[in-house]
């Protein structure tokens, strides 16, 4: 009888231990889970910033405390993920209006550096003007291929601030935040140095970013999920210059430092989470003094941002041209859509690594009308622009074009074939063609062959709405840069333009085919 109640304990020890372990197992496995997704959020954070400290002789250190800051943000995610949650959906929005300028061309060129042809996206979702897209396309993320500076040596300083402002948010009104950090505080590549300036805030800058492994990063805080101003306070050395701006590794902006006076450049609508941020300045053209940035409250996007028109400006569009409007506009908001720019089409070099690497094919192709300019054929280019987009289009894709406008012959400073003759005279260094004069009336003659132009790729569009192919059109791009004629001369000469150009499209040629 003794040994039976003994056995009987222990049976009863053996399932209540059972039952224990299956509930801590239960929540061990969903805490591992949490852990998993935390430690794997860390592990690409600290890589990331391993990888860009680098250069740092003292990045050991930070490492070695990155366990306790990892620590505290794991720590800290369980109260702010629901706030993060709330933002994702701005987020989102914000990321999807931006890829309705899916076509835009992201790399600028410079006078030593050669425009980038390759305006490649990604998508999870197939987007065609039909509905049955041929091929869907890849929804694998594209490589980030920013350059990383190689390992250099630097001291490291204490990030420091010079000036704090925080006004107590309301249910109304979003935080008013302000805080200022100068360069001389932050962490320099080998190559920079501290340099004593008495028009400089403290009286110091650094510089002169001189090598492609050149910058300065400093270490921001700010106080809530939000939209934030970067204004960076910089002087060109020689001339005016334009550098870029990142944010823990991802490029928000390039800015200007105008030529031998320290001048403020704001790099608006950068979205950041509450927290630690590192904020880097490299070198793209360099030979600048850097004084401080100053992190603020940017301006809150109006909800009407997102608020997609239901029709068409041309009432004239044709049907397929509605119809692809209409699939944008059911698009906005929920998918991306992959694109590539690819001069040989569905069979091009591009086209061919991408459906090689995912399987897929992009849903958008950008081509461009660029060698159908007079200017180009005088000397003796040609283009199958057209018939590239026929092929995709009734492959079930999406089609965008751009128009490398050259200049007209009579305006080439040089008519040889390379970047600052014929080659190259879309470029306002190559050319002497002022669009002010020819919009206001000055230039009579670059009016008329102006005209020219414009008829001729009126030509090559209605081609393409004669075989039913809807366009998402865009000229004139990167105005604002003024590396090209067409942007060179300011605002208010390229409105005038703009608006020109689509009244002729659109009213005298009969061009039904655009977005």
């Amino acid at each position: 009888m003794k040994k039976r109640i003994i056995s009987l304990i222990l049976c009863a020890a053996i399932i209540i231990s059972a039952c224990g372990c299956s509930a801590d197992n239960g929540t061990l496995s969903a805490d591992s889970s949490s852990s998993a997704a935390s430690a794997a959020s860390s592990a690409e954070t600290a890589s990331q910033d391993t990888s860009s400290d680098a250069s740092d002789k003292t990045s050991s250190d930070k490492q070695n405390s990155s366990s306790s800051d990892s620590s505290d943000k794991q720590n800290s995610s369980s109260a702010d993920s629901s706030d993060k949650q709330n933002s994702s959906s701005a987020d989102s929005s914000d990321k999807q209006n931006n890829s309705s300028d899916a076509s835009s061309e992201t790399s600028k060129p410079s006078t030593n550096k050669q425009e980038s042809s390759s305006s490649a996206v990604t998508a999870s979702k197939p987007a065609n003007s039909t509905g049955s897209a041929t091929n869907k396309p890849a929804s694998a993320t594209a490589a980030d291929t920013t350059k990383k500076p190689s390992a250099t040596t630097t001291t490291k300083k204490p990030s420091a601030t010079t000036t704090t402002t925080t006004v107590k948010q309301t249910d109304d009104k979003p935080l008013n935040f302000s805080k200022t950090y100068e360069a001389e505080n932050g962490k320099l590549s080998n190559d920079m140095s501290v340099i004593s300036n008495g028009n400089a805030s403290g009286g110091k800058s650094v510089g002169k970013f001189e090598n492609d492994r050149s910058y300065c990063q400093i270490k921001i805080n700010v106080p809530s999920d939000g939209i934030y101003d970067i204004v960076i306070r910089s002087m060109g050395i020689g001339g005016s210059k334009e550098n870029d701006i990142y944010t823990d590794g991802k490029k928000v902006g390039t800015f200007t430092s105008e030529n031998n006076i320290f001048s403020d450049y704001t790099v608006s609508a950068v979205s950041l989470t509450k927290g630690d941020h590192n904020i880097r300045i490299i070198t793209s053209w360099g030979w600048i003094e850097l004084d401080k940035i100053t992190v603020k409250t940017g301006a809150k996007i109006s909800s009407s941002t997102y608020n997609v028109t239901s029709s068409l400006v041309n009432r004239n569009a044709t049907a397929n041209t509605k119809k692809l409007y209409s699939f944008l506009k059911d698009s906005y908001g929920k998918y991306v859509i992959t694109g590539q720019q690819c001069d040989g089409g569905i069979n091009g070099n591009e086209f061919k690594a991408i459906k090689n690497l995912t399987g897929d094919y992009p849903a958008l192709l950008g081509l461009d009308l660029m060698d159908y300019t007079p200017s180009r054929t005088a000397f003796g280019a040609s283009s199958s622009t057209v018939e590239k987009a026929i092929e995709f289009a009734n492959k079930g894709g999406i089609i965008t074009l751009c128009w490398h406008w050259n200049a007209p012959t009579e305006y080439l400073y040089s008519t040889a074939n390379n970047s600052d003759g014929w080659w190259g005279g879309f470029y306002t260094k190559s050319n002497k063609f002022d669009i002010a004069k020819v919009m206001n009336g000055q230039d009579a003659k670059g009016k008329k062959l102006l005209d020219r132009d414009i008829k001729e790729i009126a030509k090559q569009l209605k081609r393409l709405e004669k075989a039913g192919v809807p366009i998402i059109w865009r000229p004139l791009h990167e105005a604002s840069g003024g590396w090209f004629w067409w942007g060179a001369q300011g605002p208010d000469a390229y409105k005038k333009l703009w608006k020109y150009l689509y009244n002729e499209l659109t009213n005298t040629y009969g061009c039904n085919n655009l977005i």
